[in-house]
């Protein structure tokens, strides 16, 4: 009776451990009507004068995990496909291959850096991350299978161009400090 219940219990930790939900890194079939969407968002650009569909390649980092206070980054996408892949307000991972998410079998959290003309995203003066949002996923190991779902369920993000009275005061703040400290 123990063989057997030692047994039953090693296949249920198979199971359990296999049990990995996927995500492919695309919000493709995103069709989100605005800057403010919640769902089924799409990448905008504000320069000051209003959002308008980002229509060009950017980068993304992606963070995702079982909860939402225990993100680790997925992927890094450099030039990731944007607006010229799939359309404006959009991005793709041109590798095609889905991301698995430990824990997660039927659902995951997930939070999008996304960012323009720096190497980094803490370099980088155009950048926007999305809040942290609940994405469906789909788990080949169920039962049916379950297809790598698309971020269905991620808001939209507006990356926005910082104006250049941010930088003139910034660079005030910067001198006003060096003179203070050669004065010491």
């Amino acid at each position: 009776m123990k063989k057997l219940l030692l047994s039953a219990m090693l296949v249920g930790l198979a199971v359990g451990a296999y049990a990995q939900g996927q995500i492919n890194l695309s919000n493709a079939s995103n069709s989100g009507t605005g800057p403010t969407a919640t769902t089924g968002g799409l990448f905008w650009l504000d320069s000051g004068s209003g959002p308008a569909l980002l229509n060009t390649d950017f980068n993304v980092n992606f963070y995702g995990g079982s909860d939402a206070n225990n993100l680790v980054l997925l992927k890094s996408l450099v030039n990731s496909g944007g607006g010229a892949a799939l359309g404006a307000g959009t991005f793709l991972d041109l590798a095609g291959t889905p991301v698995s998410i430990p824990g997660a079998p039927t659902s995951g959290f997930f939070r999008i850096d996304a960012w323009l003309n720096a190497t980094t995203f803490d370099t980088a003066s155009i950048r926007s991350s999305s809040p942290v949002f609940s994405n469906p996923l789909g788990n080949p190991a169920a039962t049916p299978p379950g297809l790598p779902t698309d971020f269905a369920n991620m808001p939209a993000v507006v990356l926005v161009i910082p104006e250049p009275s941010t930088f003139a005061l910034a660079g005030l703040g910067a001198a006003a400090l060096l003179i203070f400290r050669r004065r010491k």
